[in-house]
């Protein structure tokens, strides 16, 4: 992961987009320019080709110093392409999953207060986290496994775990916001309290599978009771 083009990727600086903008019209217009004649048009070939040149330079190594959306999609999916196998392997899943319960799946960027933000191509905004989340039902446990990246810097966190069901208080999954100057990011918290007051709280995009989930876990932790 080139974290060093991932930064430059959030910070989306574009001064020196616009300066080989520049640089590109200031050629056309000394080409094309009215000030052109007979006496200068040498003079004026040679500084119009030097500053398209130029424009065309520093726009290469502008847009090569950083990592595209594509760029950052196949990062996001190497760092992941083994987090469902080492899950099962970890708490054994292959037994001991309960197959009449639909597991969850959800993941997406992480928002909160201090990471960088950037709006993608289609509008979507990212930030320089990433979380994948998966719960699992067992025939006693919960099984939450979660495992966050950083974009801009080697740092993996994985708070996977396992809950006994007699342990947990309750599930829900309340509204969340995040506030990046002007922009509003919403998503929901599945939240998850136990017993001995810990609060896990996992973000995930606004969805019927997440209330779906909330209703499976409320249902398990009633069975135990």
């Amino acid at each position: 992961m080139d974290y060093k083009k991932n930064i430059k990727y959030f910070e989306n600086k574009k001064i020196l987009l616009y300066g080989s903008a520049g640089l590109l019209v200031l050629g056309l217009f000394l080409w094309f320019g009215p000030f052109r004649s007979m006496d200068n048009r040498y003079i004026m070939n040679i500084f119009s080709v030097i500053s398209m040149v130029l424009g065309g330079i520093v726009f290469a190594v502008t847009v090569g110093s950083r990592s595209t959306d594509k760029k950052i999609d196949e990062q996001v999916t190497e760092a992941f392409k083994l987090f469902d196998e080492e899950t099962d392997e970890k708490f054994d899943l292959y037994e001991r999953q309960l197959n009449y319960i639909t597991p969850a799946e959800f993941e997406g960027y992480k928002y909160f207060e201090g990471s960088m933000l950037r709006r993608d191509r289609s509008g979507r905004y990212r930030t320089d986290v990433y979380v994948k989340n998966r719960v699992c039902f067992t025939a006693d446990t919960l099984v939450v496994a979660s495992r966050q990246i950083s974009l801009i810097c080697d740092e993996t966190v994985d708070n996977s775990r396992e809950i006994p069901y007699a342990d947990i208080k309750s599930a829900s999954a309340p509204d969340g916001e995040t506030v990046y100057g002007k922009v509003k990011v919403a998503y929901q918290n599945f939240t998850l309290q136990l017993n001995n007051g810990d609060v896990l709280v996992y973000q995930a995009k606004p969805s019927q599978a997440v209330d779906q989930l909330v209703s499976d876990v409320n249902h398990q932790i009633e069975r135990h009771r």
